[in-house]
């Protein structure tokens, strides 16, 4: 004898295709919030890399800069400059020969970077892996920290090549090319930024 029943459940195929709503309404909100993450983080990163490589190509305006002012010191001269037999700075700025500018003057390109005082330290050459890479230094309590080419602080993912090259028509002209590259944290491919400048003998006797 069988009694009738009003109760009713859900076949395993509407199981699955809720299931399968379910999963979408989740996952799609999930990967729009991760791909924001990714676009915000490497939008970041270039901000700090175009920055860095600013800096590159402004510092060399300051050695051009800084042999000037060597003209006229008489003590206490910046750790940069030298004093040649040269008779003028712009002299200085391009004697390829010279015992500190003379890595930037290579295809391989150099580094420096600037303490918390605004020295300018001498450029090291960017032989060989990692060379020219960059550290995130904390110069302490309410001073902001600072990427450096010196040993101190924490290896960041940024490098930085500084490439000097004169003019072969103009010897009132150098080229400079500051060039940051890094890995970005969701990516394997190696991003860069490059920033360009021209500086001139504004220095010198029309």
């Amino acid at each position: 004898m069988r009694y009738p029943t009003s109760q009713s459940g859900f076949s395993l195929v509407e199981t699955l295709v809720a299931i399968t709503i379910l999963l979408l309404v989740i996952i799609g909100p999930l990967t729009i919030s991760s791909s924001s993450v990714r676009s915000t983080s490497f939008a970041s990163e270039q901000v700090v890399a175009f920055f860095l490589a600013q800096e590159g190509a402004e510092m060399m305006e300051k050695a051009r800069d800084e042999y000037l002012l060597e003209h006229f010191r008489d003590t206490n001269p910046d750790p940069l400059v030298f004093t040649s037999a040269n008779p003028d700075p712009w002299a200085d700025f391009t004697d390829i020969n010279g015992i500190l500018l003379r890595n930037c003057y290579t295809a391989r390109g150099c580094n420096t970077s600037m303490t918390a005082t605004g020295i300018l330290q001498p450029p090291s050459s960017c032989s060989g892996q990692d060379s020219c890479g960059l550290n995130l230094e904390n110069a302490g309590q309410n001073i902001r920290s600072m990427y450096t080419s010196l040993n101190n602080g924490v290896k960041s993912v940024y490098s930085r090549r500084i490439m000097l090259q004169q003019s072969s028509t103009n010897s009132n002209e150098v080229l400079v090319t500051s060039i940051v590259t890094w890995r970005s944290g969701f990516s394997s491919d190696e991003q860069q930024v490059t920033v360009q400048n021209t500086l001139f003998n504004v220095y010198g006797t029309p």
